[in-house]
């Protein structure tokens, strides 16, 4: 059974994410087993964590956490469940390779069914912190809460208990200065909550409109299957990330992103209103900054160039390009139906991942939810019209921050929901008008 038991998973899980992932076609969406995953960078993530702590101080804490363990718990738990005769040793093991597969970190399991602790060197959220702010940032707070919670998930399954289950507490974190990320286990007499899961099946047997792809959408289309290919390539190192591009890149659960910022979201509603719109501007940046780092990089990289030919000298050229990354990236089926250089951009797509966990968790709304989208068209404007990609380096450590010293130039709104029954996701950008 054990020697079944690793061969079995190590052909699932070890070597390049496309035997990780898979598509949902046509939606532009990517799933690891029955669960939708976005390809994103550290600065996306470190971002929106800071969004959230900011806005909820230490009750980010348990928000984020439990995020993390309803994801992990739903990756996890068709797994173990393929091998009902593993042990929670293998089926640690399973955890920690699924983990480090997706660009997470390595974790180190020594616990028994009372607890105890897991160790890691190199986490995506902690190790990313420390190469971006560290010397210059002093942090006193653990970053690693979605280690946490897929810690706690994946001890609660190897060792189930009617009892209740482990919960993980990071007792120590490189991201604050100390030698390596500790979370200690201890079982709490709490039954676990959960939430609903958004499913590659939800998305798929949603009712969505589509017409045939031709001309621009069609070049999409191809530039991101092209690259989803040369993404699937990609493997995490020996410290379970995956540096590529200029950034950190890992595959985040769908369940933890939306579940944390939307749960944030109705908090703030609820207690703040009139805080609400800056904290949805903030979450808007976190997309924007990560979308700008991700896509910018991916586009003058040399992987583009060979997949997909040079980038386009043509502003609508190198819009079909970046819209192409989007999809490879599992951010949706993007089309921009009008576009006007200099002026104004929509970006539309029949469902992102956004809308569907929204619809399928929170139903209809009239407010603005499509953050991550707004914050994502924002970005594509600025990399069409503000950096240099026949620059010998067009993306560094300082772009992003010096193009925003005189404020911002473009300002997006929404402008149709399927969350209040429009026929697609849309958002339209326009230039600033006194500082273009």
């Amino acid at each position: 059974m054990r020697a079944f038991f690793r061969r079995g998973f190590r052909d699932r899980i070890e070597g390049p994410l496309h035997g990780l992932l898979g598509a949902i076609t046509p939606h532009s969406l990517l799933h690891v087993g029955d669960q939708l995953v976005v390809v994103h960078c550290h600065h996306y993530a470190l971002f929106l964590e800071q969004t959230i702590f900011d806005a909820l101080g230490g009750e980010s804490r348990g928000v984020r956490r439990q995020a993390a363990f309803e994801a992990a718990h739903a990756l996890l738990g068709p797994l173990y469940a393929e091998h009902p005769g593993a042990s929670p040793r293998e089926k640690l093991e399973l955890a920690a390779e699924l983990f480090a597969a997706m660009g997470q970190g390595r974790l180190r399991f020594e616990l028994t069914a009372e607890g105890g602790t897991v160790q890691a060197a190199s986490l995506f959220h902690g190790s990313s912190f420390l190469a971006k702010y560290g010397g210059r940032i002093h942090n006193r707070m653990t970053v690693d809460a979605f280690a946490a919670g897929y810690c706690a998930a994946a001890a609660s399954l190897a060792f189930p208990s009617d009892w209740g289950r482990l919960e993980a507490d990071e007792v120590t974190c490189v991201a604050r200065g100390d030698a390596v990320c500790t979370f200690l286990l201890t079982r709490r007499s709490e039954r676990p909550r959960f939430g609903a899961i958004l499913t590659r099946d939800v998305v798929a047997s949603s009712r969505v409109s589509w017409e045939p792809e031709a001309g621009a959408a069609l070049r999409a289309r191809h530039t991101g299957s092209a690259m989803l290919g040369v993404l699937g390539a990609l493997r995490s190192d020996e410290r379970g990330l995956i540096p590529a591009y200029g950034v950190n890149l890992a595959l985040l659960p769908v369940s933890y992103v939306d579940v944390k910022t939307f749960d944030t979201v109705h908090l703030i509603e609820r207690r703040s209103p009139e805080l609400s719109p800056v904290f949805e501007a903030l979450v808007r940046e976190a997309a924007q900054t990560g979308a700008f780092h991700l896509l910018g990089g991916l586009l003058g990289s040399p992987s583009f160039e060979a997949a997909c030919g040079p980038v386009g000298k043509d502003q609508r050229e190198r819009l079909e390009q970046l819209l192409g990354l989007c999809r490879a990236l599992g951010w949706g089926a993007f089309t921009a139906p009008d576009f006007r250089p200099g002026r104004a951009l929509v970006l539309r797509a029949p469902v992102t991942h956004e809308s569907a966990y929204y619809a399928m968790k929170h139903g209809p709304t009239t407010r603005s939810r499509l953050l991550f989208q707004q914050g994502t068209a924002l970005a594509i404007m600025q990399l069409l019209h503000r950096v240099d990609f026949g620059a010998e380096r067009p993306i560094d450590a300082d772009t992003y921050e010096g193009l925003f010293k005189s404020g911002p130039r473009f300002r997006v709104e929404e402008t149709r929901s399927p969350l209040r029954g429009d026929d697609a996701c849309e958002v339209r950008v326009e230039a600033v008008e006194d500082r273009w």
